[in-house]
Parts: C-alpha cells; structure tokens; sequence
C-alpha cells in the first residue's frame, strides 16, 4: 500500500509541474506581447513628438 500512495504522490506531484510549467509559458507569452505593444506605442509616440516639434518649429530670427 505505501507504493501506491508514493505512485498517487509522484502523480499529482507531475501534474501539479506540469500545470506550472504551462502557467509560466503563458505569463512568458502574455510579457513578450505586452513587452511588443510598450515597445510599438514608445515608437508611436516618438514619431509624434517628432511630427509636432516639425509642425510647430518656430523659424530662426536673430535677436536684435
């Protein structure tokens, strides 16, 4: 009996890995996408910032 209970405990110990190991895929999966769409709105931004400095440049005047 005491080899079935380690089988039972090798078991749930395996699928209880198993179930981590699937949590940390995803939550690695969820960062990369999150980590991807921080990364294309700084690029969004940039080009923005950019475009308004471009828009509203003031021309050079020597002060008198």
């Amino acid at each position: 009996m005491k080899s079935t209970d380690s089988c039972h405990d090798y078991d749930f110990l395996y699928q209880r890995l198993r179930q981590q190991e699937e949590t940390i895929a995803q939550l690695v999966d969820i960062i990369g996408a999150t980590n991807r769409r921080v990364h294309e709105l700084y690029q969004r931004q940039l080009g923005v910032e950019h475009q308004f400095i471009r828009e509203h440049r003031t021309p050079f005047t020597a002060s008198s």
